[in-house]
């Protein structure tokens, strides 16, 4: 028997633009082109991400999937009546039957599967069976330092100022987790994050902490951003009403940045929640606007408070004309909107003349602010 992990190496991408329900239904739509290609008894199984499971019982598992990854990227998949072209690669390995074996081998075709679909080929377990070992081992560990931080509730959560011409203006919630000596960083725990379920429970410790600590910044207004799983739970603006009203705060104290997927989902479960909480009081802001699928059809429905420009359109945005157009048509937009816009990833002073010549409202950046300790912000 072998076991083989199929990655669609650009799903991620693509869902960004068109949303989780893309994504489901894209693996919903592979599946049922793979179905044929297998033999009876060959099972597929659903994994979260970018993979889908293969159990393979007949013989020549490498030749076989050599077929199937080379017959998928071939094939023309839709969604929305928009052409998609995902792309594929795919690791095996042989299975021997042994329960302790299972978890571990898993990890490891997973992680080759991503080299795999780099390549858009087909790669065995055997041949990279040391190299594959000590990058899951790696993996598996930081989630464990991940799943302790959770457990003793060790984040710690910083501050970056969002700032107008006057320098008046709120601050943005970063976080970062302690284990132990430890401080591990976003870029490294929000893949696990994700990737293991565990979005909620973070999204709503970082809240609780803040929360808890607003009596020592009483004025002070905040923007916390949620993770994109954590509004698809039925029940994410509920908790964090309740927990507003434990801690006896006011919802205007404290803006919810979505990102412009979820703003712009079909997933009726994040829309709603994000209306919930618009509707207690809290401001929504669009984070990173203009990366992902959003037009000006789109702009005309958007109930929202603020834009935050992606720092994309930033960079050089004093020496690239179209840069300067599409920020000051965002802007335009978000005027007749009534929202407020602010540019991230401001670094120079040049940067910050030339948004506040085009009209952005605030800017955030290593020129205005560097994030610092929340324990350390001034009241």
């Amino acid at each position: 028997m072998a076991i083989s992990s199929l990655r669609i190496q650009n799903l991620d991408f693509l869902s960004r633009h068109y949303g989780m329900m893309m994504r489901v239904e894209s693996k919903r739509q592979i599946a049922r082109k793979l179905q044929p290609l297998l033999a009876p008894g060959e099972r597929i199984f659903q994994l979260p991400g970018s993979e889908l499971l293969l159990v393979l019982k007949g013989p020549e598992p490498e030749a076989r999937l050599s077929h199937i990854v080379s017959t998928l990227n071939h094939k023309k998949f839709s969604w929305n009546n928009q052409a998609l072209d995902l792309e594929f690669g795919a690791s095996w390995g042989g299975y021997r039957g042994i329960e302790s074996e299972l978890h571990p081998m898993l990890g490891q075709l997973s992680w080759l599967s991503e080299q795999a679909g780099a390549a858009r080929r087909v790669l065995p377990l055997d041949a990279a069976q040391e190299q594959i070992s000590d990058q899951t081992s790696e993996q598996v560990r930081l989630l464990a330092k991940i799943k302790q931080a959770l457990n003793e509730r060790g984040l710690v959560l910083y501050a970056q100022p969002i700032r107008d011409a006057s320098g008046e203006g709120y601050y943005e919630i970063l976080s970062r987790m302690r284990c132990g000596n430890t401080i591990i960083t976003p870029d490294r725990f929000i893949p696990l994050i994700a990737q293991f379920n565990l979005s909620q429970r973070f999204d709503m410790q970082v809240l609780e902490k803040l929360f808890s600590s607003l009596n020592h910044h009483q004025g002070q207004h905040f923007s916390v951003n949620l993770l994109p799983y954590t509004l698809m739970q039925k029940d994410s603006a509920a908790q964090i009403i309740a927990l507003f009203k434990r801690y006896n705060l006011s919802a205007e104290a404290i803006t919810i940045e979505v990102t412009e997927e979820q703003a712009f989902s079909d997933v009726e479960t994040s829309m709603h929640n994000i209306q919930l909480l618009r509707d207690f009081g809290c401001g929504i802001a669009i984070d990173d606007f203009g990366t992902g699928y959003a037009n000006y059809e789109r702009l005309k429905s958007l109930q929202a408070d603020i834009l935050k420009i992606d720092g994309c359109f930033v960079r050089d945005i004093e020496t690239d004309p179209l840069d300067a157009i599409m920020v000051k048509s965002i802007i335009e937009m978000a005027k007749v909107k009534k929202m407020k816009v602010v540019a991230e990833y401001v670094e120079t002073p040049e940067q910050r003349e030339k948004l506040l010549e085009l009209g952005v409202d605030y800017l955030q950046g290593d020129l205005v602010g560097k994030p610092l300790p929340l324990s350390e912000l001034r009241a």
